[in-house]
Order: C-alpha cells, then sequence, then structure tokens
C-alpha cells in the first residue's frame, strides 16, 4: 500500500515513520483529533529535509501530540537524543505519557517558550532516563508553573565548557523570525528546519532549511518549501480563531464567521479604512474565474512583495493572496478560484501581476532563493524570484 510519504521522504524517515502508531499519538478518547497536528507527508518532508542521522542530539520546538518526537526518537536511535519543547504543560503531560508508554526512553520533554529559551543539549552520552510525568522539573516534564523566558547564564556557561550543542532543530510553529537562541543552542554544521513569514502578513509562510557555520553568526539558507503552521505564541492558546501575527483588520460576519485582512499599507492608515474594506469583502464580495497553479503564484507574489499585497480570510470560503487597495480586494484562494470586493482596480493589477508571473516561467516555492536578513535577536527570512 503507498503511503503519503513514500515519495517524499528516503528510507530512514519513511521506516522511522512506519514504526510510530500515528493515531495513538493524535486522536483523543472518544474518535476527535487532537487540534493543529501537521499530516504525516508535512511531518515526513521536513524531517528528510533535516537530514537526522543515529546518535544527533535534536531539539524539538512544538511537541504538539508528540507524534514528531516518537518519529525523530527512532531516527537518532540509542545512541542519540531528543529534546521537545512545547508551551502548553497540558500537551507535554500528555506527550510524556505516551512516548513513555511506546517506549521512547530518549526523549526529553520540558515547558516553555522555545522561541525565547531552549534547555542545553546534553554531551554526548548523557543519556537521558526518558519522559516523565508533569511536575519533574530536572528531565522531562517541567510543571505548569515553569515558564521559561529566556537562557540563563548557567546554561551558556554550561554549553560552553561541555562543547555540546544541538545537531538538529526543528520547528513546528512559526516564529516572526528566526530567533537567535536556536543558532547559539546549535552546534557548528547543525541544520535547521523550520516555518517562517517570508512577508510581515498574516498567512505568508513557507518552510526554510538553514546551517549553522562555525560560529553563531553565521547562517545559510538553502532551501524553501511551501508549509505553514500556527504562529509560536507567549501562552498557551486557548481556540485559534485568528493568525496572532500580521493581520490588520478582522471582523465577524452575520453568521459569526471570521474575516479577516492583511496588507502592508492599511498601516499607514486608521483603524477604519481596513474595517470598510472588510465589511465590502462580506457585502459585494464574488466569485470569478482564477488560476491553474495559484500555490507557486502565491509563492512568486510573497517573493515579489508588489505594492498592495494582501492575505485575507474570507469566513467560510478558506483564505487567499492577492491585491487590494481602499476600493476593493482581489484575491486568488488557494484552489485558484479568485474572489473580488469593489471596484475592478485590485482585479486589474492582480491580473498583471499574474501575467508577470507567468512570463518569468511561472516560478513556485521550489524555485525561490530564500535570503536572511539579521534583525534584532534574530533573522528575517525573506525569498527572491529567479
Amino acid at each position: 500500500m503507498t503511503r503519503a510519504w513514500d515519495a517524499i521522504a528516503g528510507e530512514a524517515v519513511r521506516r522511522a515513520l512506519a514504526c510510530v502508531d500515528r493515531p495513538a499519538y493524535t486522536v483523543l478518547p472518544g474518535g476527535a483529533a487532537l487540534p493543529q497536528v501537521p499530516g504525516p507527508a508535512v511531518v515526513a518532508g521536513m524531517l528528510e529535509r533535516l537530514e537526522v542521522e543515529p546518535g544527533h542530539r535534536v531539539l524539538e520546538i512544538g511537541t504538539g501530540s508528540g507524534f514528531s518526537a516518537a518519529v525523530l526518537s527512532r531516527l537518532v536511535g540509542a545512541g542519540g537524543h531528543v529534546t521537545s519543547i512545547d508551551i502548553d504543560a497540558r500537551l507535554t503531560g500528555r506527550a510524556a505519557r505516551l512516548l513513555a508508554d511506546d517506549g521512547c526512553r530518549n526523549v526529553r520533554l520540558v515547558t516553555g517558550d522555545g522561541t525565547r529559551w531552549a534547555p542545553t543539549a546534553p554531551a554526548a552520552g548523557d543519556q537521558e532516563r526518558g519522559p516523565s510525568g508533569a511536575g519533574d522539573s530536572g528531565r522531562g516534564v517541567s510543571g505548569a508553573g515553569d515558564q521559561r523566558s529566556g537562557p540563563s547564564g548557567a546554561d551558556d556557561q554550561r554549553r560552553r565548557r561541555s562543547g555540546a550543542g544541538y545537531d538538529r532543530v526543528i520547528a513546528w510553529v512559526t516564529p516572526v523570525r528566526v530567533p537567535d537562541v536556536w543558532v547559539r543552542q546549535s552546534a557548528p554544521g547543525a541544520v535547521i528546519v523550520t516555518p517562517v513569514h517570508l512577508a510581515p502578513l498574516a498567512r505568508a509562510m513557507a518552510v526554510v532549511r538553514l546551517r549553522r557555520g562555525a560560529g553563531p553568526d553565521r547562517l545559510a539558507a538553502d532551501l524553501l518549501m511551501p508549509g505553514g503552521f500556527a504562529e509560536a505564541r507567549p501562552e498557551p492558546p486557548g481556540q485559534w480563531p485568528v493568525p496572532s501575527y500580521g493581520v490588520d483588520a478582522l471582523t465577524r460576519d452575520a453568521a459569526g464567521r471570521m474575516w479577516w485582512v492583511a496588507a502592508e499599507w492599511l498601516r499607514a492608515h486608521e483603524p477604519a479604512v481596513g474595517m470598510r474594506l472588510l465589511e465590502l469583502m462580506i457585502t459585494d464580495g464574488r466569485g470569478g474565474t482564477g488560476w491553474p497553479g495559484a500555490a507557486d503564484l502565491h509563492a512568486y507574489l510573497l517573493a515579489a512583495r508588489p505594492e498592495g499585497l494582501t492575505t485575507a480570510a474570507l469566513g467560510d470560503q478558506g483564505w487567499g493572496i492577492g491585491c487590494s487597495d481602499p476600493g476593493g480586494v482581489a484575491l486568488a484562494g488557494a484552489s485558484g478560484d479568485l474572489f473580488v470586493a469593489g471596484t475592478s482596480a485590485a482585479a486589474e493589477r492582480l491580473d498583471r501581476w499574474a501575467l508577470e508571473w507567468r512570463e518569468r516561467g511561472r516560478p513556485g516555492m521550489a524555485d525561490l532563493m530564500p535570503r536572511l536578513h539579521r534583525r534584532g535577536s534574530g533573522w528575517d527570512v525573506r525569498a527572491a524570484a529567479p
């Protein structure tokens, strides 16, 4: 039987995935699926690009169900180690129980904000005793009140003395920018795979692969792939009604469905401008004929970032990327369907952008070149079209 990851992953990743009972991790008692769990093909694609080898020390940001930690446990083997951190103590506690039942003795679970702090990697040969229940303050899951917010001086000193660092870092949540702490806590030659924002707009995401050089200031990006995950948050989320980053205006329609819009030009105007645009989208929105290959068009627009670039959620109609101005909006949905509202100016501009994309050979995410820009306590990732 062909599985979702067979065409994506190599033998080692396929074998590790096949050894893990995914429903045991991702399905709740009663049969409901755990929210915000990436599909097996997404996990396979990102793990393949992480290039994990036996004996590696891996830092995972976003424990979630624990499924990916179980796969990583098999990939690094008995001589390796996985440290998995999540902001939600309920998730780390649940994952600890499941991983213990699964015999994953080389996984350490920690509760904290993994975009601001990460525990020191164990030195080579320092084997942990495996996942444990909530409240264990040393190795295993820390208590719900043990919320780590930044690296301690003692942690940094221990890391420097031991020469330890993570060989691989993988994230299943999207930070605003690649955090400096991930690079500082990694070893020379480490590979980092993480979702990122390619533009300061909600849902403007991709997955990037980074390679650390000899020093923590040496970082290179060599690959982009499609993908997007929930934004990293400083506290456990309740519900996930809207993205936590990049939204400029949001509202609900009469049926309670969520609409939001994100566009850099809106940030130079009063909030009422964005609200009027949303009202226009709700009352005057209509469909139209779009383009095949919308995912590639989306990627190209995130690289080109033309003036007026917009992302938006459309109630129960999904979301799209396109163009907006004070008089209207035109968006290409994930399936290529067109959504327009207001005057024709935005639609005409989107048509011109699509023509430019076709004239350049319809580049998609795999054709884009990642670019890193040091900013504050991390790195922005942007894309350039060929």
